[in-house]
């Protein structure tokens, strides 16, 4: 296996600087935060290239905060110079070092793939199997509390076998490590590093189990076969090696009948977002909120547009 050199000069480039800053800017949406984005362009992009040079950028501390949908969890933003560093750790040292051992069927945070490709592959996997099989099975299984179980030397122990740039795995090490425990969600390391976490069991699901059809979104994934009892041998033999990898599965894992309806990425068999179903509820706690000067104008505003552009594509599935 070849273990990736000379990554840490990639982020330390004017131009990659650059391209991570622009990056930032087009994902920030707050439109005053942008406009000083702007107007102190130069400053921010010499600054951090100086303290990449100097190698001695530190990890600033993390703005906390709770969302509630679609479920309830713990999200972490950064200043401007810390979203910058950690772009460009991610795009210029994680992804080449990484992404060529991903497996295709591990389907989040790259280019060209998300929650879309993860419900097409399930789709076209479900229509091999109705052509091949008379009746099949599918393992639905999910790790309990993923990001905040990943484990900081098993982790460090994988990077290491893929980079070998000393500078490099520092300043990817002092990002793992500025969290307490596990990865927080809401940082493009994060979401490489979580991706990668788990791709040796993908290798072994594909590999040793002989799984020919099989999806991974994160820390949710399904497995395909027409023989129920087989796939209760590779829960027992996924179970011991997310053990070994300190994380363990939670109750949702089950095996279901190809005719039973079962949740994936938020959509049913049938191809309907379940989830939806409460969206008066959900904006009219939202309207409470509003009113009670417990949440913004404009982030009830966002929410409504979200509920719609939901509700409008639930019934476009329903229609196809």
């Amino acid at each position: 296996m070849k273990r990736m050199g000379n990554l840490y000069q990639n982020i330390c480039k004017f131009e990659n600087i650059f391209s991570s800053y622009k990056e930032v800017c087009k994902n920030t949406k707050n439109k005053r935060r942008v406009a000083n984005l702007k107007d102190y362009k130069s400053i921010y992009i010499s600054r951090i290239h100086e303290i990449l040079e100097n190698k001695s950028y530190v990890v600033g501390p993390y703005n906390k905060f709770i969302i509630y949908e679609p479920k309830k969890r713990e999200i972490v933003s950064q200043n401007v110079q810390d979203k910058i560093v950690n772009h460009l750790v991610a795009r210029y040292i994680l992804y080449p070092a990484i992404l060529p051992c991903l497996l295709d069927v591990n389907v989040a945070s790259r280019k060209d793939m998300g929650t879309s490709k993860g419900l097409d592959l399930a789709l076209k996997f479900h229509c091999k199997c109705k052509i091949n099989y008379d009746t099949y099975y599918v393992l639905k299984c999910d790790i309990s509390k993923f990001f905040s179980s990943i484990d900081h030397d098993i982790l460090k122990a994988k990077l290491l076998k893929r980079i070998k740039d000393k500078d490099a795995l520092k300043i990817v090490f002092d990002i793992i490590d500025s969290n307490t425990k596990g990865l927080y969600i809401g940082s493009m390391t994060s979401q490489i590093l979580a991706i990668f976490y788990l791709n040796d069991m993908d290798h072994f699901i594909k590999e040793q189990l002989k799984i020919k059809y099989y999806v991974r979104y994160q820390d949710d994934f399904l497995l395909f076969h027409p023989s129920k009892d087989y796939l209760k041998f590779c829960l027992l033999e996924i179970e011991k090696f997310v053990n070994k990898e300190k994380l363990t599965l939670n109750l949702k894992t089950r095996i279901y009948k190809n005719t039973n309806n079962f949740l994936f990425l938020g959509r049913n068999t049938k191809g309907e977002y379940v989830r939806y179903r409460n969206i008066k509820r959900k904006i009219k706690s939202k309207f409470n909120q509003y009113k009670n000067n417990t949440l913004p104008l404009g982030n009830f505003i966002c929410s409504l547009r979200c509920y719609q552009n939901l509700s409008n594509r639930n019934n476009l599935l329903k229609k196809t």
